[in-house]
Formats: structure tokens, C-alpha cells, sequence
């Protein structure tokens, strides 16, 4: 255990697009939209918490890493969700687009950095991370599938 700066880093990377949502709210957001539950939004948030904290104190597990095919879909993930954050702000921040599929993946915008967070967990063979990954897919899928199904009702 130890400040990681690789981990921090991806943490860091991992999230930074959602600090967007303060400078640039989404537009149309129906009024009666909620969280799919108190227990999700928990798990939510507990893996949130978990996946930054955990990689922030992981030097061990990634003082030894090297870049390789799971990194290598770590960035692609990555690179892939900002392009999404990109087309959320260039198509006039929408609600919806916070929830479209991309292609045959549901929820992209949820799916990519719970992903993201998971492959970390692997390449960094961690535990710990792995349990702060499954508490976020929990929560985050199921907000977020939520949300999408909200969107579609009122569309």
C-alpha cells in the first residue's frame, strides 16, 4: 500500500469528464426522474469512492505493470467514453445522450468506465479494486439503466 500515481492518475482520467456535468448541465431533463432505488445510489457511491480510493493507496499493485492488451483496452475505453462526453456536448448537452447506446453497447456512458475501472482492477491484480468495481456496476448500471428507460418512456 502507498500513494499510487498511476492509479490516482487513472482515477483521475476515469472521471474527469463527469466534472463536465457541473460547467454543462444536461438540457430537457424530465422533471420526475429518480434513481432507480436508495440501495443502487449506496452501491453507487460506495464504488465510486471505493474504485478512487483504492487506486489512489495501490502502489504496490501497479508499481509493476507494464503496458500491454489490458492497458491497451483501458485506454481504448477511455478514449472511446470521452468521445461520448464529446458528442453530449457538441449535440447541445441533451439529457438523452447521457443514456444512447453506442452501437450494440446499452448506456455506453455507464458501461465504458465501469469497464475501464475493471480492466484497472485486473491489470493491477487487485482485489479490492475488483470489490469496489462490482458495488459501482451495481449502482451505476442501474441508475443509469434507469434513466435510460425514463428517457425512452418520455421520448
Amino acid at each position: 500500500m502507498g500513494f499510487s500515481l498511476l492509479g490516482t492518475l487513472m482515477a483521475l482520467i476515469i472521471l474527469a469528464p463527469s466534472f463536465q456535468m457541473i460547467k454543462f448541465p444536461p438540457e430537457n431533463v424530465p422533471a420526475d426522474v429518480r434513481d432507480a432505488g436508495t440501495v443502487y445510489t449506496i452501491f453507487e457511491r460506495v464504488g465510486q469512492l471505493g474504485c478512487i480510493g483504492i487506486l489512489a493507496i495501490s502502489k504496490d499493485n501497479f508499481q509493476q505493470v507494464k503496458f500491454g492488451v489490458i492497458a491497451a483496452f483501458i485506454v481504448l475505453f477511455i478514449v472511446v467514453y470521452y468521445g461520448l462526453w464529446l458528442r453530449y456536448i457538441v449535440k447541445g448537452r441533451q439529457f438523452k445522450l447521457l443514456w444512447d447506446p453506442l452501437e450494440f453497447i446499452p448506456i455506453p456512458m455507464a458501461v465504458l468506465p465501469v469497464c475501464a475501472f475493471g480492466l484497472a482492477a485486473i491489470w493491477g491484480k487487485s482485489i479490492w479494486l475488483s470489490i469496489a468495481v462490482v458495488c459501482l456496476a451495481i449502482g451505476h448500471l442501474a441508475n443509469s439503466w434507469h434513466s435510460y428507460k425514463h428517457t425512452k418512456i418520455n421520448n
